[in-house]
């Protein structure tokens, strides 16, 4: 890059490239590598402000009982304003995105050993997830102030750690669908400005991930209609994951990787008739019809996934996935009537699935859709070897299909791209 730079008063000067054209050229590169040569720094930024917090908590710590309460309320809240210090500074004179990044996380982890430390000094009761709640609160701000992408990823994870925390006390983490919403702003604008990037890649991973631990604290006690909610949560995640603007980036999402396994496992579970059994089972103990707030959150989900797929006209049976979260409920309805029933038409949806799937990676020359759709219909067949009581004959051969099945689907997708070697790969 140098040299170029360096050549172009000579090209100018020849009349190889005008004036203007060499200003855009050093204006170009200029903006491509600043970013790149940040980034090492930013990341050992946060690392950095990562360290001094815990080195700051480590060293209280050690001499913590030989100091009085007064001074152990001074030393609680002094790594707090300072952090402050730090970050106002890096604010009002506009210093370089290393300087907030690292005071981001400094300020951060002051909070949660100022509030830890002040409760321990006087003795203030309270339990863990209420702690997290506090500080997961006080952090937010510090997404938009110091424009943090450290701080959106600590926040998020910390809201999966709030909400697999509700869910073991038997709590509910609606505060933690507040905390997701208070992000989703910080998300957008990731999004807007580069949806290519490794914080929007990282991002489009965590905030499913995030989602699912808050869906599955809230349903924790939904019993056998906890299925039904799940179906339709990763139903939502597939359908958000297809749509046209995740579904051209140039690196998979969280959505469809967590929606589409999610799915898939679902299904694989209820695959068998010890399951519905068990399924329906529970909603014989006094479960017949599941709590409205249960039966409220399921109708959302589902509603969304609607409206989705309809909006952006993608209802269209090759999509294949996107229909399990509609179709589940009936298999549902079907196992209250009929378990044998349900069981058969459960795998059949399976086994239509998996073809679907890997229909569209050979049309696509995508070998992870393809030995995703393989895949489905291997573990089907290993789930069937267990529970079934055919000969070992029918179930060795079911193997060889499945093996030969690998084996010449990819050798085809192998040869179509090589005979059209300028055919991109989608892997949505």
């Amino acid at each position: 890059m140098a040299t170029i730079i360096k050549d172009l008063p000579e090209l100018v000067e020849h009349n190889v490239i005008s004036v203007q054209t060499a200003a855009d050229i050093e204006k170009y590169y200029a903006t491509r590598v600043e970013p790149q040569s940040n980034v090492m720094l930013t990341i050992f930024g946060i690392l950095g402000g990562v360290l001094a917090g815990l080195g700051i908590i480590l060293i209280f710590a050690h001499n913590w009982d030989t100091f009085s309460k007064t001074v152990k309320t001074v030393l609680a809240v002094l790594p707090l304003f300072v952090a402050q210090g730090l970050a106002g500074y890096s604010i009002l004179a506009n210093k370089s995105r290393v300087w907030k990044e690292a005071s981001a996380m400094l300020l951060f982890f002051a909070i949660g050993s100022s509030i830890s430390l002040v409760a321990q000094v006087y003795n203030i009761s309270g339990d863990f997830p209420a702690f997290l709640r506090a500080w997961i609160v006080l952090g937010l701000p510090l997404v938009y102030v110091l424009n943090s992408n450290a701080a959106a990823i600590l926040l998020l994870s910390f809201t999966t750690w709030y909400s697999v925390q509700m869910g073991f006390t038997s709590g509910q983490p609606y505060l933690a669908v507040l905390f997701i919403g208070a992000l989703m702003p910080y998300y957008i604008k990731v999004l807007r400005e580069d949806r290519n990037s490794n914080m929007a890649f990282t991002l489009n991973w965590l905030v499913p991930l995030t989602a699912f631990a808050v869906v599955g604290a809230a349903v924790n006690s939904a019993d056998g209609f906890m299925l039904v909610i799940f179906m339709a949560f990763f139903g939502l995640l597939y359908i958000i994951g297809s749509l046209p603007f995740f579904k051209d980036l140039k690196r998979r999402t969280g959505y469809i990787s967590f929606g589409g396994l999610g799915i898939i496992i679902i299904l694989l579970m209820v695959s068998t008739k010890s399951m519905w059994i068990e399924i329906v089972g529970s909603m014989d103990n006094g479960y017949h019809t599941p709590q409205p707030l249960f039966i409220a959150i399921w109708a959302v989900l589902l509603l969304a996934g609607a409206v989705l797929m309809f909006k952006y006209k993608s209802a269209n049976f090759n999509t294949g996935l996107k229909w399990a979260t509609f179709l589940f409920p009936v298999l549902y309805a079907v196992a209250m009537a009929n378990v044998v029933v349900a069981t058969i038409l459960t795998n059949l949806l399976i086994l239509a699935f998996g073809i679907i799937i890997i229909r569209n990676g050979i049309n696509k020359l995508d070998f992870r859709t393809l030995n995703f759709g393989l895949s489905v219909i291997a573990a089907l067949t290993v789930i069937r070897f267990f529970d079934t009581n055919v000969s070992f004959v029918i179930r060795g051969s079911l193997f060889l299909i499945v093996g030969i099945g690998f084996f010449v689907t990819n050798l085809i997708v192998v040869k179509r791209k090589k005979e059209n070697p300028n055919n991109p790969t989608h892997e949505n």
